[in-house]
């Protein structure tokens, strides 16, 4: 990986991860709208700051089942599908990025974690991110 496409992939994994929390924090705002408008209370008094907060099984149903079509209305579910695809699609690109320096007896080892422990890929990522791109030839 070049200096220039070592950057570019940095840049599009921010990106991506950014647009994987916009879309995140809209959802949320519809949540808190839908509890704000149903007035909806724990029975404690408390107002719930999410879905998973509300105390009531039945209520926090119905509750899912409307956000959930509330969202689907506006066209997040689609563009959540679409930014983790991206975002996933650019981690990898990171990730076998940092891979591809790391030692060779390592690299089959973090290469078989990488695939299926999220702990690794998070800290292959954050290596890429690390490495000095300025280097790279």
């Amino acid at each position: 990986m070049t200096k220039q496409q070592g950057k570019a992939a940095q840049a599009a994994y921010m990106y991506a991860k950014a647009r994987v929390q916009f879309i995140e924090a809209q959802q949320k705002e519809i949540e808190r709208e839908y509890i704000r408008t149903h007035e909806i209370i724990n029975e404690d008094g408390t107002t719930p700051s999410s879905l998973y907060c509300i105390d009531d099984d039945a209520l926090f149903e119905q509750a899912c089942d409307d956000c959930g079509a509330l969202t689907e209305a506006a066209g997040l579910d689609a563009a959540y599908s679409e930014a983790q695809s991206e975002l996933r699609r650019t981690e990898n690109i990171l990730i076998a990025y940092g891979l591809s320096l790391a030692p060779a007896g390592l690299r089959a080892t973090l290469e078989q974690a990488a695939k299926t422990n999220a702990s690794v890929r998070a800290k292959l990522v954050d290596l890429a991110f690390r490495l000095d791109i300025s280097t790279v030839r």
